[in-house]
């Protein structure tokens, strides 16, 4: 009997010593656990719309003339400049020589002949044609208009038209077939400034432009309109049909007046 009611009180002081454990689980206090976020900052560099520009008159210092840049209606012009100084900078051979372009004796230069110079990557002393360069000027940015002999739309042939007429007197055939036909024959190599440049474009001798320098010439092109074109180019050079010139000692107003 005795040794029953040990086995009770024994089994009692087990469940109370249970129960004391468990309450002292529940008295606890926990422990906050915080969880640390490292804030995460994007790296991605937001690109400016507006291109850097670097302005004339501080590309080129000796030119103090404010009209400089007034006189400069190319679009994006001062981005010329900066990419004139950025190939500079390159241990590639530039395209772009900025100090060949701008001569030594800069004061003595006109804008027109600083800007053609930078579009032509020549030097401005071989500029020295100021009418061919004001007329092309007059004419720069003019959108193409196939049978458009007007500032609100010019083809080629009509473009070499006016340039020949107002630039040398020459009065010229309306097409650039019978342009070709009627000038002379010559060798690319012998190109000088003022002769003409024939392309097949769409079919046999149909796009003329007039050379200026350093392979460049000026037309009126079906997707630029007036402006300078590269005979070095992929595009030009694989259409290339021939180079011309006027005939030597020959009244052009007279002989091609008729046509």
């Amino acid at each position: 009997m005795v040794r029953k009611w040990l086995m009770v009180l024994g089994l009692l002081f087990t469940v109370g010593m249970t129960a004391d454990l468990c309450a002292q689980k529940k008295s606890a206090p926990r422990k906050k656990t915080t969880t640390t976020h490292k804030k995460t900052t994007s790296s991605r560099k937001t690109s400016s719309k507006s291109k850097p520009k670097v302005s004339l008159a501080a590309a080129i210092p000796a030119v103090k003339d404010s009209l400089l840049e007034k006189d400069i209606p190319v679009r994006n012009f001062d981005s010329i400049i900066l990419a004139s100084r950025q190939q500079q900078k390159s241990f590639k051979s530039p395209d772009f020589d900025l100090g060949k372009t701008l001569g030594s004796t800069l004061e003595s230069f006109l804008p027109i002949q600083f800007k053609y110079a930078i579009l032509l990557n020549e030097s401005v002393e071989k500029l020295s044609n100021l009418v061919l360069y004001k007329n092309i000027d007059d004419w720069y940015g003019t959108r193409y208009r196939y049978g458009g002999k007007t500032v609100r739309g010019i083809d080629c042939s009509a473009f070499m038209q006016v340039i020949s007429e107002f630039t040398f007197g020459w009065t010229l055939p309306r097409t650039a077939r019978e342009q070709y036909l009627y000038m002379e024959g010559i060798q690319k190599e012998d190109l000088q400034e003022g002769d003409f440049v024939f392309f097949n474009t769409t079919g046999g001798i149909s796009h003329v432009g007039m050379y200026l320098s350093n392979n460049k010439f000026i037309h009126s092109s079906s997707s630029q309109g007036v402006s300078i074109g590269d005979l070095n180019s992929q595009y030009w050079s694989k259409r290339f049909i021939g180079a011309r010139r006027m005939p030597a000692g020959t009244d052009a107003a007279t002989n091609a007046g008729t046509n």
